[in-house]
């Protein structure tokens, strides 16, 4: 198998757990959303952005464990292992938020700085902070559980849910 190939299948199934993690708390977003403003507008539409938003922060997480400022807490405490991964996952995200906010009002405008200057105005901040608050529940519970992987390894940490390994 050639180089390229073997790099595109690490890097696949490095992707693969994150993303499907974050496809269904995307999914459950979407359905709160849809339930909370008497919408029904689950559809495919919805469900492919879900999968789009899932492969961007999957592989944005991919990213931020690659970046060297992602090793300074490298400790065996759990706590800083959690505190220091939610910093970074939630900064990612806040970027990637504020552009999936920021893209649409660009092309409405015609320009970034007509954009920038609408976006306080025009962006819904009652349902951004309220998405950006459950995706902080949810990297919450990523970190938790790859920072125990890390510690106690994966085998034991199957044993331990499941009762015997997998």
């Amino acid at each position: 198998m050639s180089k390229f190939l073997v790099f595109l299948k690490k890097e696949f199934f490095e992707m693969l757990p994150p993303t499907i993690f974050f496809l269904v708390v995307f999914q459950a977003v979407i359905l709160a959303r849809s339930v909370l403003v008497s919408e029904s507008d689950f559809t495919m539409t919805t469900a492919s952005a879900a999968l789009m938003g899932a492969l961007v922060v999957g592989k944005s997480i991919l990213i931020a464990d690659a970046l060297p400022l992602f090793n300074w807490y490298r400790e065996p405490k759990l706590i800083y292992n959690i505190v220091w991964r939610m910093f970074l996952y939630l900064n990612v995200v806040l970027v990637l938020q504020i552009l999936e906010e920021l893209i649409p009002l660009i092309s409405k405008h015609g320009d970034l700085v007509s954009a920038l200057q609408s976006f306080a105005s025009e962006v819904d901040f009652p349902r951004f902070w309220v998405t950006h608050l459950v995706m902080a529940l949810f990297l919450m519970l990523w970190s938790f559980v790859t920072a125990l992987i890390e510690i106690i390894g994966r085998e034991p940490l199957l044993k331990i849910l499941f009762g015997r390994a997998r």
